[in-house]
């Protein structure tokens, strides 16, 4: 079974007071109060979803591509027999 790791961001204190306002003003928008923690840990996981899906798409249009060209090979090689 694998355990959850913890990791550690550095911030400026700038950056910091810019992520606790976006924070602040998300909590505000739902109504209930959101821990930093929770709120940067959702936004990794969906920024790792958006990655996976743009990465499995890369791959279906890589895929279709290398498909169009053999199929247009294969209508190429049929019109010359």
């Amino acid at each position: 079974m694998t355990r959850d790791k913890k990791i550690q961001v550095l911030l400026s204190s700038e950056d910091e007071q810019k992520l606790n306002r976006i924070i602040t003003s998300a909590s505000m928008h739902e109504g209930k109060l959101i821990a930093t923690s929770t709120y940067v840990r959702d936004l990794i996981l969906h920024h790792i979803a958006q990655y996976e899906g743009e990465q499995t798409s890369f791959v279906n249009e890589h895929v279709k591509k290398i498909l169009r060209e053999y199929q247009s090979k294969n209508k190429s090689k049929n019109m010359l027999q």
